[in-house]
């Protein structure tokens, strides 16, 4: 056997005992772009309870016209809730 064929031997052996690595598929980007989408409006929920309770609250509070803060702040609340949701759960 000639240092070539053995060399080419200890090569072809090295790469069979590693293991395996799979490959992701690589998406279009029309792909992505379903993905990304999916994954941004399935957090939601939260930021709607938000906005819905600062709008109750500001028609039950009729007398001090809070006007429209209840309702940013309960949306924004809500969507901090939401990306923490989904950061800890989904």
């Amino acid at each position: 056997m000639t240092t070539t064929q053995s060399s080419a031997i200890i090569l072809m052996s090295a790469r069979s005992s590693q293991p395996q690595q799979q490959q992701q598929p690589i998406m279009t980007s029309e792909e992505r772009k379903e993905q990304l989408t999916k994954c941004l409006l399935s957090q939601y929920r939260f930021a709607t309870v938000g906005v819905v309770g600062g709008a109750g609250y500001s028609l039950l509070k009729k007398s001090s016209k809070p006007g429209p803060w209840p309702m940013l702040a309960g949306g924004f609340v809500g969507t901090l809730g939401d990306f923490i949701y989904g950061y800890f759960v989904e």
